[in-house]
């Protein structure tokens, strides 16, 4: 009885296909708004490693001029409290990447990510305050 190495490299990848990943942070509290009649949006979270030591999330928040549409802007190196943990957001046609980093190494991060998709963000349409927001889930992995 002859097995081929293609057959074994398909059943092998079929069952890779099937595990699930785990989550390299847990958010929680997510929040992220422009602030009606001004110029300054707000993200806000709690976040947790699953499967470390780390039993209290840490409160992550960022202070951010809007965008001048009133739009959710980027963000790069949003901090986390008493921790070296940064976040990054950053805008693009299907939504937000959302990206959590904590160094390993000098010369490596660990890294999880969430896509918020574009119809979890709503604009107001309040006058002289068009401002946008988030309306998803405020709890989610990142993977």
């Amino acid at each position: 009885m002859k097995i081929s190495a293609s057959a074994l490299f398909i059943a092998a990848g079929v069952g890779a296909a099937v595990l699930p990943r785990e989550a390299v942070f847990q958010v929680t509290e997510f929040s992220a708004g422009c602030i009606a009649h001004s110029t300054q949006c707000l993200y806000y979270f709690k976040l947790l490693q699953p499967g470390t030591m780390q039993t209290e999330p840490q409160t992550c928040k960022q202070l951010v001029t809007a965008n001048n549409d009133g739009t959710l802007p980027d963000v790069k190196e949003g901090t986390c409290e008493a921790t070296s943990r940064t976040f990054d957001v950053v805008r693009s046609a299907s939504g937000l990447t959302f990206t959590v980093s904590q160094p390993v190494t000098p010369s490596s991060n660990q890294t999880g990510t969430h896509l918020i998709p574009s119809d979890q963000l709503k604009m107001s349409n309040e006058p002289n305050a068009v401002v946008q927001s988030y309306v998803g889930p405020t709890a989610f992995d990142l993977e």
